[in-house]
């Protein structure tokens, strides 16, 4: 794997666990667990928000080294005026988002096999397409983008949403697809997309691991699990990714600073059994 990407995963890393462990992120919520009753140590519960920041932290972290990655390849080219935004000024058809709140309810009562739901995905999005391009009737929308970029060779913009693992719950599950299919209309309108050629919308999951099925999108269409992916959107190997975080979250310097860490809040020496 590309050396700049190895140092920049190192280096955030390393600003990660600094931000997380700074002195006044300490304070304060050392001040916000004092306030709570609780049954778990004082010093235990401030940890384990330590680690809840660095856990949430990591997502954001995630976005961004995709990103770079994508990036490097030739083929590819980030769209920087949405892509990583956490806010972007939108609009959609109250049409389109009815659309789509008929077809995530279909899913639901519907027992679709691989094929029709296929069907019935590829029928809505060239529906939202149609009506983005038609009506006027539009309400405002606020929206993070976590990766857009254009394939030249393809001359297709590549919409992905990127999730750590196919692990929701049933209600949070529900809201990434919703998410996700009025993500590609604000798109398509945004963007003057005319045809379905134009775009291609996907749901990333970094681990390759299918915990659950998607009833809402087709496996084979739309999601990209880990390897499939690096695989097809990227010169970089999933292997190479996945041993550089395992050889960075085994290494001795990380262990000594989350040691440290531990030792700092906990107010002992912690003893690992490393040599």
């Amino acid at each position: 794997m590309d050396d700049k990407i190895t140092l920049s995963i190192s280096d955030a890393v390393d600003k990660l666990i600094a931000h997380s462990t700074a002195e006044a992120k300490l304070n304060t919520l050392s001040k916000k667990h004092a306030k709570k009753v609780h049954f778990i140590p004082l010093k235990y519960r401030i940890l384990g928000g330590i680690l809840q920041s660095m856990n949430i932290q990591f997502g954001n972290f995630l976005e961004n080294t995709i990103s770079n990655i994508v990036a490097l390849h030739p083929n590819n080219k980030i769209t920087t005026q949405y892509s990583g935004k956490r806010s972007n000024d939108f609009r959609l058809s109250k049409k389109s988002a009815e659309l789509i709140d008929e077809y995530i309810l279909s899913c639901q009562t519907e027992n679709y096999t691989e094929e029709i739901l296929t069907e019935k995905y590829i029928s809505l999005l060239k529906q939202l397409i149609k009506t983005e391009n038609e009506e006027t009737e539009t309400v405002k929308f606020n929206q993070d983008i976590d990766l857009l970029f254009r394939q030249t060779a393809e001359n297709r913009y590549v919409y992905v949403e990127i999730k750590y693992n196919d692990d929701h719950d049933s209600d949070k599950f529900v809201g990434i697809n919703r998410k996700f299919l009025k993500t590609f209309a604000l798109l398509v309108r945004e963007l003057g997309i005319k045809a379905l050629s134009e775009i291609k919308p996907v749901l990333m999951y970094f681990n390759s691991k299918k915990l659950k099925g998607n009833i809402y999108l087709p496996e084979n269409l739309a999601i990209y699990r880990g390897k499939k992916f690096f695989d097809t959107f990227t010169q970089v190997n999933y292997d190479d990714i996945d041993s550089c975080f395992k050889n960075i979250s085994e290494s001795r310097l990380l262990n000594e600073k989350f040691d440290s860490l531990c030792s700092r809040i906990l107010g002992e020496t912690v003893h690992t059994g490393r040599n």
